[in-house]
């Protein structure tokens, strides 16, 4: 019996191995057409957004009314330097808002507060889902100066508008805040091939063990 349960437990943990590998080359695969898709739109002209007519990771035109006050989202840099994201909210008509990334500073800076909320402002960049609150992200908190994450429904309940469900990502210099940082196109890591080798590996490394422990 306890012989039995060995095999079978060793195929299950194979059978498991095997399927991860697989599922990590179809996620290879799915990776691979979002970031062609995402390089492809940023070299495109943008189109001006219209309300129904939009999707993530199309390049668009945006005219609006800035919101007063941005906002500061905590997040390191693709070198691991600690700075913010500033951010800023649109007012695309009266009832519709839509989030503005506008680029990444090393400190909060007093400058960098405020918008100029008579004129009207224009933005390009490519959209993205604008993402909900990570498993691992703390909560913010009223006694720091910048955020975790954007808090959407909360910010929809003050302003009493609502967001359209992406982030504006600019793909060129800020026109009023040029000392931001900004690249050109938001890198997306692609590491489904590594982890599929790696559970591959895995599971052979115990068909080889399995093999010779049943020729004993």
């Amino acid at each position: 019996m306890k012989k039995f349960f060995f095999n079978l437990f060793s195929i299950s943990i194979i059978f498991l191995l095997l399927s991860l590998g697989t599922w990590q080359l179809i996620r290879l695969q799915w990776k691979q057409e979002l970031i062609f898709e995402i390089e492809n739109s940023a070299n495109k002209k943008a189109r001006v957004f219209q309300s129904r007519n939009h999707k993530n990771f199309q390049k668009v035109k945006l005219e609006g009314k800035l919101l007063k006050q941005n906002y500061f989202i905590y997040r390191l840099s693709e070198k691991g330097k600690y700075g913010f994201d500033l951010l800023s909210i649109l007012q695309l008509d009266s009832s519709n808002l839509i989030l503005i990334k506008r680029g990444w500073t090393r400190k909060i800076d007093d400058t960098l507060k405020l918008n100029n909320t008579e004129e009207t402002s224009v933005f390009e960049g490519v959209l993205y889902p604008l993402k909900e609150k990570g498993l691992f992200t703390p909560d913010n908190s009223p006694k720091e100066n910048f955020l975790y994450y954007f808090d959407k429904k909360k910010l929809e309940h003050e302003l009493n508008n609502k967001f359209y469900p992406y982030i504006l990502v600019q793909d060129q210099k800020d026109l009023k805040f040029s000392n931001l940082e900004n690249k050109q196109i938001v890198t997306i890591s692609n590491n489904h091939l590594q982890y599929a080798v790696t559970w591959f590996v895995l599971a052979i490394g115990i068909i080889i063990a399995f093999w010779f422990y049943k020729r004993k």
